[in-house]
């Protein structure tokens, strides 16, 4: 008997030992495993736990689109065979700065509001020809487009926050702290960032910000003045050719895609995935698209600040649907002006 409680005892240290490696592996060893398997991206350790990501993603269930959304037809004027090797939005609209401007949603699944911001102002100031270039508000519509959208902090469907532009409109805003638009974000970048440290990370994600249909104290237009609407939301074709043709007629898309482990020590390079099991999901800018080494790419703009990654920009393997980085494409066109 007693024998028999001892290999028992044995057997559950085994597995506890097992688990604890599973929960806590060492971060070099990873990154080891995942730079010995592989040329295509760098990983690096962190200064910052692998918690800290997860309070930045959302839950997976947002990746998806949601049943009866409507698809823009494919842009027909572009052939498949007149797409460019290489295209950035960036230098394509020089007037449009903003096209480049990188984000930091701190420690809240805002990701889908970000990414739903980003590419509004762009396509603002793109269809617009240059004449409404401002920063649209992730902080609006985070906090003000409600249950539809999704659970604020936690995450939500892109695709709402699309449908919200158009239906509700979304104000102007920044960065956090910044007076010159409407409704900045509220919540405050933490941690250390390169050579700059913020206040320390909360142990939880922050709360959703509350709803504020006011400007900030000292900004000149009111929130309703300051509201842009868009004309349509829909999502766009799962084909690589369409999803460029849209891109370059119309500018940067949003996407949604499931996020691993590995993910969070990219360092630079084009990714694609090596290690770790799925820790959820996440919602992003895509701006462009190119080869290196005869490896196609997308150009991604995350919202996790200027240094992370590739100066807050990560390329992503393109046309295999990497980590359904092509599933689940939304996009819209701004009111203000026809668009063929």
């Amino acid at each position: 008997m007693r024998s028999l409680l001892v290999a028992l005892a044995l057997v559950a240290a085994s597995y506890a030992f097992v688990a604890q490696k599973t929960i806590h592996p060492d971060p070099q060893a990873i990154v080891n495993k995942i730079n010995a398997g592989q040329n295509l991206w760098k990983a690096a350790v962190k200064a910052k736990p692998i918690e800290n990501i997860k309070k930045k993603l959302m839950d997976v269930k947002y990746t998806q689109l949601p049943a009866g959304t409507p698809e823009h037809p494919e842009i027909t004027t572009i052939k498949d065979d007149d797409v460019p090797d290489s295209f950035d939005a960036r230098t394509a609209w020089p007037n449009c700065q903003n096209i480049g401007f990188i984000r930091d949603q701190s420690d809240c699944g805002s990701c889908w509001a970000f990414g739903a911001a980003e590419a509004m102002s762009d396509r603002t100031c793109i269809q617009s020809n240059g004449n409404v270039n401002v920063k649209l508000s992730a902080d609006d519509i985070l906090s003000c487009c409600g249950n539809k959208c999704g659970d604020g902090c936690e995450g939500g469907y892109p695709i709402e926050a699309w449908n919200f532009w158009v239906k509700t409109g979304v104000c102007t805003g920044g960065a956090y702290g910044d007076t010159t638009t409407c409704r900045p974000y509220e919540i405050p970048p933490c941690g250390n960032h390169g050579n700059v440290s913020y206040d320390p990370c909360p142990d939880e994600e922050y709360p959703t910000p509350t709803c504020k249909k006011q400007c900030v104290t000292g900004y000149s237009t009111s929130y309703i003045d300051d509201k842009h609407f868009g004309k349509t939301a829909a999502a766009v074709s799962k084909k690589v050719a369409a999803i460029q043709k849209e891109i370059m007629t119309n500018g940067p898309v949003e996407a949604a895609y499931t996020v691993y482990e590995d993910f969070y020590y990219y360092n630079g390079g084009i990714y694609k995935y090596q290690y770790g099991g799925m820790v959820g999901g996440h919602a992003v800018k895509i701006l462009g698209w190119g080869t290196e080494g005869g490896v196609d790419y997308w150009l991604v703009a995350n919202s996790w600040a200027a240094d992370w990654g590739e100066s807050g920009y990560f390329r992503i393997l393109r046309g295999t649907n990497e980590c359904g980085i092509e599933h689940a494409i939304v996009a819209g066109r701004f009111l203000e002006i026809s668009i063929p």
